[in-house]
């Protein structure tokens, strides 16, 4: 598909540095981000169990931003690029137990409007043990 002549003007990156994004960035920002483009779901582990996962994934020209977001609520997991469909994207995903309990949870619990906030209701009561906190 061709990009519009007002988009083909521009070029796939960030309006802003990592750093200067991340200076930028507040708790509220992160929450409306994640409405629309996070997920509160389950992945795999290599025994084949289901585990709690949060994914963040986006166009691979934001990878700046993720980066920026990773490093705001000081986390340890890297982003990853992939590719779906002939698109370019970036995610991370975060299964550490106790960063889900001390960082994301408290980021975001009752915090939510959408049905994102429905949304996370339902996987913590699929994995109950996540609501309470967790010492590293």
């Amino acid at each position: 598909m061709a990009k519009s002549k007002l988009y083909g003007m521009t070029k796939d990156e960030t309006f802003y540095t990592k750093d200067e994004i991340k200076h930028r960035l507040n708790d509220d920002y992160i929450r409306g981000l994640i409405e629309g483009e996070g997920c509160f779901g389950t992945h795999r582990n290599y025994y084949g169990e289901e585990i709690p996962a949060f994914v963040l994934a986006m166009h691979a020209r934001d990878k700046e931003m993720l980066e920026a977001i990773v490093d705001y609520l000081d986390l340890p997991d890297r982003v990853y690029d992939y590719r779906h469909n002939g698109r370019h994207y970036v995610k991370f995903q975060v299964r550490d137990i106790g960063d889900l309990k001390n960082i994301i949870i408290p980021l975001f619990k009752n915090k939510l409007l959408g049905h994102k906030g429905t949304q996370l209701a339902a996987w913590l009561k699929k994995y109950p043990y996540l609501e309470g906190l967790h010492q590293k």
